[in-house]
């Protein structure tokens, strides 16, 4: 009787084991399937979220259009950095002018913002490639070099080689049996195929306008101020850190508190950055907008890259002049 009753007790203490067991896996697997219900509600919300403030930041790049083409219209003075006589006694009609001025819009949490189109690396220009280079430095002028005969061999229309460049059969042996263009470049991605192109372009490559198209940075060739980076000015000005953030602090004056580039900066200095860069609008606009959720946690930047000037003939789309053209578009 004790024996039995011994053995009675060890398979209830088994039992008893594997039922913890058991509760232990299903407690598990509970927990991993909240986590997942979880995770899966919170990406169902970003990507509804992101659905919805997607139309309000191309609505709010569409009004930012309007509003510069309406500007344009109302006032022929399209100088930017400095005040406008003609809109000292306007206050209904604030100033949409490619100067990235700020403007928010459809409450707190929605804002746009036009620009010129950024100055960047042009591939049609290979001679830039070498423009901060030091002539020494026979390395990085050899990969320069190399990468130049490479992009020549994809947009030339015949089949010769040059020194260090590939053509069809270069490609083939790579996989690549759609390569080469033979022809002028149409989407400025493409330079990522090339061998090479990570040892040269180390900015931004300037997008390739749409066929038929030309992109004039201004009227007088020189890049918007506006539209340069700081490390462009840097360059470009051979300034000083601390001079830098004098011309940026001026920059901000100006989109910020509308004040002049003419009051925040010596006369020299001025005058220095206007003999390198051009304050006079382009025909063609880079507009940006935001938009967020109320929490801030969602959020999606629509920028667009269009003309503006309705006077221009190819400001439409190719098929019919019923809709404006869009050159490029990029939401994030």
């Amino acid at each position: 009787m004790r024996k039995a009753s011994i053995s009675h007790s060890r398979e209830r203490g088994m039992a008893l084991v594997m039922v913890l067991g058991v509760l232990a896996v299903t407690l598990l697997m509970v927990v991993h399937m909240m986590t997942v219900c979880e995770v899966i509600s919170k990406e169902a919300y970003v990507t509804c979220r992101r659905s919805q403030l997607r139309y309000v930041a191309e609505a709010a790049a569409d009004h930012a259009l309007w509003m510069h083409i309406t500007d344009r219209r109302l006032y022929s003075n399209r100088e930017l950095g400095k005040s406008d006589e003609s809109r000292v006694n306007e206050t209904d009609f604030e100033p949409w002018m490619a100067d990235r001025r700020e403007h928010q819009l459809y409450g707190s949490n929605t804002y746009a913002y036009i620009a010129g189109v950024e100055k960047s690396i042009r591939l049609d220009k290979t001679d830039t490639f070498k423009k901060n280079v030091d002539m020494d430095d026979t390395d990085t002028l050899e990969l320069i070099d190399n990468f130049c005969d490479v992009l020549a061999d994809y947009t030339d229309s015949d089949t010769n080689v040059r020194l260090n460049g590939k053509e069809e059969g270069d490609y083939e042996g790579d996989g690549l049996y759609a390569m080469p263009r033979d022809g002028a470049m149409q989407f400025k991605e493409e330079v990522y195929w090339l061998d090479g192109w990570d040892k040269v372009i180390t900015g931004e490559v300037t997008m390739i306008p749409p066929n038929k198209k030309t992109l004039n940075e201004t009227e007088d060739g020189k890049v918007s101020f506006f539209a340069a980076s700081a490390a462009e000015i840097q360059s470009d000005m051979d300034c000083t850190d601390e001079e830098l953030q004098e011309i940026l602090e001026a920059r901000r004056r100006w989109t910020e508190e509308s004040v002049p580039l003419d009051e925040s900066l010596s006369s020299e200095m001025f005058y220095n950055i206007k003999s390198k860069y051009s304050f006079t609008e382009s025909n063609v606009a880079q507009i940006f907008a935001s938009a967020a959720s109320d929490d801030g946690e969602v959020r999606v930047i629509y920028s667009v890259i269009r003309e503006v000037d309705l006077n221009n003939s190819t400001i439409f789309a190719e098929s019919e002049s019923q809709s404006l053209s869009i050159w490029n578009r990029v939401i994030q």
